[in-house]
């Protein structure tokens, strides 16, 4: 498997398991187990857009490291672009007939591209020296300190949880929905921010304790 196809792998694993905590914080915090099926759902046809425009973004950053440019040279706005393709996609896909989505896209420009960037340069610095011998967890170890390890995964994490809550402002249903999506919408909110802190701390535990025994 390429280097490209790993770091892929990577962020989906990492956006699923995020997902899937952030699910049960939310259970956790919930009064209203009626509406938590429409969340769960809406959450994971999220992680797979989320994805999607991930592995754009990666796809993107590597190119441009193949080709030595460097990631102050990327046109952020150019992959920003490409990745409201995934958003339109996402749309069609839900298909609800009280569902009505309006993406404000200057709403969310200045989140989505510091997003953009800081996921580039996690890439960039990741392939650096990246020799093809080396796991991606020892790349990591090689690559950053803990606490700044912790600090990148903690800024890719809350920049993905800002936009959600922004994105959910454009999002507008009929009715009862309406009412469940405002509802929801902090709630939501602070359980991604208590799950990527928690995310966090867990990889970093894991990956970091693999040096400690080395």
């Amino acid at each position: 498997m390429g280097k490209v196809e790993v770091l892929c792998d990577e962020d989906k694993t990492m956006l699923s398991e995020f997902s899937r905590r952030a699910l049960e914080h939310i259970t956790g915090r919930s009064r209203n187990s009626l509406q938590l099926p429409f969340i769960s759902e809406y959450m994971n046809a999220n992680v797979m857009k989320e994805y999607e425009k991930d592995r754009i973004i990666i796809e993107h950053a590597a190119s441009a490291f193949a080709a030595n440019f460097g990631v102050n040279d990327l046109d952020v706005d150019d992959i920003f672009e490409r990745t409201k393709t995934v958003d339109r996609t996402f749309v069609k896909g839900l298909m609800i007939p009280s569902l009505a989505i309006n993406v404000r896209y200057d709403d969310i420009a200045v989140i989505r591209k510091q997003r953009i960037r800081c996921l580039s340069k996690a890439v960039f610095d990741l392939l650096q020296n990246w020799d093809d011998s080396v796991s991606f967890t020892s790349r990591i170890l090689q690559t950053w300190p803990e606490q700044e390890f912790k600090a990148v995964m903690t800024e890719i994490l809350h920049l993905y949880n800002q936009e959600t809550r922004m994105l959910s402002k454009s999002v507008n249903f009929l009715g009862p929905f309406n009412r469940a999506l405002n509802f929801f919408a902090e709630p939501v909110f602070e359980a991604m921010e208590d799950a990527a802190e928690e995310l966090t701390a867990d990889c970093a535990a894991r990956i970091f304790s693999v040096k400690s025994h080395a």
